[in-house]
């Protein structure tokens, strides 16, 4: 008796990270594609040539994606939307139309498989599926800013407005000691007097020693260099941000604005 050939696993696809990055796209246009598609309205006359076509498409990306002998391949390829029958009989229903729920699982089975794929992905690509900038988007939207600097900056960066974002912010800043030290001054002058570490309106500590005076100093000289190495380069158009850098000079603005509210007079 001749022996059965014997039957061997599918290989499973090994995928870099650039490959991923690259499935990606494919695969979320593939599945818009499906998910847009209205089972409803396709009509006997070409609504089976229009879900061949979907099924052509997407066992091509994945095909691309996976190869063709692949274990993902095979669990996840269209056999096809089209309704099958194992038997026939006489007087039933084969149209398409007749078989319309049929057609609409086979789509919802596909677009859960899609999204299972395109989840699996990102998870395995994490931060890395996402762009710089949406990276540092989500960085900032999870920063807890003092209140007044959210408020001055908060809608000028996520409009993608990076260095007046941080114009904003330092100008908040400007305005909050002039509020806190009653001074009329601005800038740098405003700075100094305010927290001046010989005579200060507004205190960080007890001025006691010397080690008082010089964090007194240290903190001074950061307040006076936010507003003239961050506002006045900005103010007059000299430097353009890219979305990280002025998420971090914003949550150091920010820093400066809480130190303010427990400085004392």
């Amino acid at each position: 008796m001749a022996r059965q050939p014997i039957a061997t696993a599918r290989p499973t696809a090994v995928l870099s990270d650039a490959q991923l990055r690259a499935a990606l796209p494919k695969l979320k246009r593939r599945l818009d594609e499906l998910t847009t598609l209205n089972v409803f309205a396709l009509t006997e006359k070409d609504g089976r040539n229009i879900l061949d076509s979907h099924s052509t498409k997407i066992n091509s990306t994945l095909r691309d994606i996976f190869g063709v002998d692949t274990l993902e391949y095979s669990e996840c390829s269209v056999e096809t939307f089209q309704p099958v029958f194992g038997i026939w009989y006489s007087g039933m229903d084969d149209s398409l139309l007749g078989n319309i729920s049929t057609v609409e699982n086979k789509v919802t089975s596909c677009i859960t498989t899609l999204k299972s794929v395109i989840e699996i992905f990102e998870e395995r690509l994490g931060d890395e599926g996402e762009s710089s900038i949406e990276r540092t988007a989500r960085a900032y939207d999870g920063l807890d800013l003092h209140r007044e600097i959210a408020r001055a900056a908060n809608k000028l960066y996520q409009d993608g407005h990076y260095a007046n974002a941080v114009e904003a912010a330092v100008k908040a800043l400007n305005g909050l000691v002039r509020l806190r030290s009653g001074l009329e001054f601005d800038g740098t002058t405003l700075m100094e007097r305010a927290f001046s570490p010989s005579n200060p309106i507004l205190k960080f500590n007890a001025l006691q020693d010397q080690s008082d005076r010089d964090e007194q100093k240290g903190f001074m000289q950061l307040f006076s260099g936010a507003v003239s190495g961050l506002r006045n380069p900005r103010a007059h158009g000299f430097i353009n941000d890219d979305a990280e850098r002025a998420l971090e000079f914003i949550a150091f603005v920010s820093l400066l604005a809480k130190l303010l509210d427990v400085a004392t007079t």
